[in-house]
């Protein structure tokens, strides 16, 4: 039995390579222009789905940088607050040892108590420092200022008092991971062993150097020379509330590193799956716009032979 091809049968072909070559070339030049292989899911199902499983990851590692640049930041404002802290006890340290020196008088240890109610004053401001709008010394109650002299007669400050809590604040740093971004206060300015908290203990030492109940010079170098003591207890809390700090800030450094080396792994892997290689789709452009240019070519045969049958 004899196949016939009809006019018809030629003119459907015709049509359907015409919009296969006007498809391939239009994919072609979106590939070209947005310089992506995968535009749509239909381009590449699986590739899609896989792309869209690397956005979700690189978010991810985005979003837990964020968080361990915020709780770095906070800890690094944190451990300069307390390095300033233990400067200064340092210095009260130095006032005390000079007003036990055989050389020192009352008007020496009278200058010296001034300046130790400036450093007990200049702690207070310091604790209750803020970073990012927060009270990092509040534990969860960053709102308001955590330490309020209570009471400041004209010898000097005689009373601080503390309003916040030992709450810790927790940031997200990864899937199931929390780290605590605040340090206790507690534990740095709070009583600590056998010492008064750090503010008492300033406040007795300015006392003592101001001698209100006249005490004879040994009795006073005597009780100078315990106060000593205290001042290492209380500086050795700021010390260890550094160190916390310090350690955590490492470890928060680290994490960010490989969050960096992660993200940047995804990326390229992404790259990989979704972006186009130019070269080849420029050539393939090319080869694509030559085969539509054939297909126009032989359309003109196939309408010319359609008009003259109908003319014939």
């Amino acid at each position: 039995m004899s196949f016939r091809i009809t006019n018809s049968m030629m003119f459907n072909r015709l049509m359907s390579t015409l919009r296969d070559s006007t498809s391939d070339l239009g994919k072609l030049q979106e590939q070209m222009v947005s310089m992506r292989r995968i535009n749509r899911p239909s381009d590449d199902p699986s590739g899609a789905s896989r792309v869209q499983t690397l956005r979700t990851e690189e978010g991810d590692y985005r979003l837990y940088t964020e968080n361990l640049d915020q709780a770095q930041g906070l800890l690094d404002y944190t451990a300069s607050i307390l390095e300033s802290v233990s400067g200064e006890l340092v210095t009260v340290r130095g006032k005390v040892l000079a007003a036990i020196s055989p050389t020192a008088d009352a008007n020496s240890r009278n200058a010296a108590a001034i300046e130790v109610n400036d450093v007990l004053k200049s702690i207070v401001s310091e604790g209750n420092s803020t970073y990012a709008g927060m009270y990092i010394f509040g534990g969860t109650q960053t709102a308001d200022a955590p330490f309020e002299v209570t009471a400041e007669p004209a010898a000097g400050v005689d009373g601080v008092a503390y309003r916040g809590n030992s709450d810790r604040m927790r940031y997200a740093v990864g899937p199931d991971a929390l780290v605590e971004v605040n340090e206790d206060p507690a534990e740095v300015f709070a009583p600590q062993g056998e010492a008064a908290g750090l503010f008492q203990t300033l406040i007795d030492v300015r006392r003592l150097l101001q001698n209100p109940d006249g005490l004879p010079e040994n009795v006073l170098s005597a009780q100078l020379s315990d106060k000593l003591g205290d001042l290492d207890r209380v500086h050795d809390d700021v010390v260890r509330g550094l160190g916390r700090v310090g350690t955590r800030s490492k470890t928060l450094q680290i994490r960010r590193d490989l969050y960096s080396l992660a993200q940047i792994g995804s990326a390229q892997r992404r790259s990989e799956l979704e972006d186009a290689d130019i070269a080849d789709v420029a050539l393939r452009l090319q080869n694509q716009q030559m085969i539509l240019q054939v297909v126009l070519a032989g359309s003109k045969t196939v309408y010319s032979s359609n008009l003259m049958d109908f003319l014939r």
